[in-house]
């Protein structure tokens, strides 16, 4: 396989995917750590660290997703095709976790009659996080998708200057919103909250030519200061209110720790040259990266079946330390998740609903 400049940087893209899918794998797992076992005993810290190292990968989904998108024109007849691709293969897994909950696990949902079957139904597909926190970001990158042509010519208009701006008041929002502080002045300002400042943050990243964002070292230092701060934010309160205090765990895309983390990562790969970085190998590691960074979407969606046979099962052992026992069932949940994909596209009737491109 052979690279050219804009094979290269796809394939920093797909690593980035990648990792993506690892850490929302990853932080599943280690908040388990966090919410069952006692605070601050060794494993707990383990946990934390875990939870610290894996946390916010749905945000390099964002941004990758920006980087690749904002850079090409996007036609308004494009639009209903990209959500076809989205919401197809969502609405079918949706509709199997909510078809399993009523028939078989009775935990998510009250459904006691044809009535209540329908109401349930109907409250899953407006709110989906009711079946599966982790899919808040479908209708999130949707919303995206509609906004898109407009986004495309409003950020092809500013100049960097102005893109800085917007991301400076930003991040501001972002900190204050973390630190609690619920100004008025933010009633009106929904365009500087949430997920969108990350979206433009990628496709920012990937065009500035800077000192700071060709040094892997910077972005390095940046990794590591987000960990930091991330870990902290679950130290902190846990000794204040001398337990597990989740209020800055669960925060998403409110947290700064986890924006400046995911900005040195973005550094760090946008700068290795992958023609090179694991010799005679590159080639054929870059290759795998590529296919397997094409199942992260349907992963992303069924990944909950697997993790949740190993629970059910007993192989989630709290007991085992987080850096051996996660590595060992994100390996077996991903494999699972492939190989139901890989059948499933397999069968012309099952292949759209894998989430893949065909």
């Amino acid at each position: 396989m052979t690279f050219d400049d804009n094979m290269e940087r796809i394939v920093y893209a797909d690593y980035l995917r990648v990792i993506g899918i690892l850490s929302v794998i990853g932080i599943h797992l280690s908040l388990s750590y966090l919410s069952e076992c006692t605070a601050f005993t060794d494993i707990w810290f383990q946990g934390a660290l875990a939870e610290s190292l894996t946390r916010a990968g749905v945000l390099l989904f964002i941004m990758v997703s920006g980087m690749l998108l904002l850079d090409r024109d996007e036609p308004l007849s494009k639009v209903p095709e990209r959500l076809k691709r989205v919401l197809v293969p969502f609405y079918f897994w949706l509709f199997y976790y909510f078809m399993k909950d009523v028939l078989i696990d009775h935990q998510l949902l009250n459904v006691n009659s044809v009535n209540t079957f329908f109401i349930e139904l109907m409250n899953v597909i407006i709110d989906p996080t009711k079946i599966s926190i982790e899919f808040w970001y479908i209708y999130m990158i949707a919303a995206f998708y509609l906004m898109l042509p407009l986004l495309y010519k409003m950020i092809k208009n500013l100049s960097e200057k102005e893109i800085e701006y917007f991301l400076v008041i930003w991040f501001a929002v972002l900190l204050l919103n973390f630190f609690k502080y619920k100004l008025y002045i933010f009633n009106y300002m929904n365009l500087f909250v949430g997920p969108l400042g990350y979206f433009i943050l990628g496709y920012y990243l990937t065009k500035k030519d800077s000192k700071y964002t060709r040094s892997k070292l910077f972005g390095l230092f940046l990794f590591i200061v987000g960990v930091i701060i991330l870990f902290l934010s679950v130290y902190i309160p846990a000794i204040i209110a001398g337990h597990t205090d989740s209020s800055y765990i669960l925060v998403g895309n409110i947290e700064p720790g986890s924006c400046i983390k995911m900005i040195g990562l973005f550094i760090i790969f946008k700068n290795i040259d992958f023609k090179k970085a694991f010799g005679k190998y590159s080639d054929k590691i870059n290759s795998l990266v590529i296919k397997l960074a094409g199942y992260t979407y349907g992963i992303y969606l069924i990944v909950n079946i697997p993790l949740d046979l190993i629970k059910d099962y007993g192989y989630f052992n709290l007991e085992i330390s987080p850096f051996i026992n996660i590595p060992i069932i994100i390996a077996v949940s991903i494999l699972a998740s492939i190989i139901i994909l890989w059948i499933m596209n397999k069968i012309p009737i099952l292949r759209r609903f894998t989430g893949m491109k065909n």
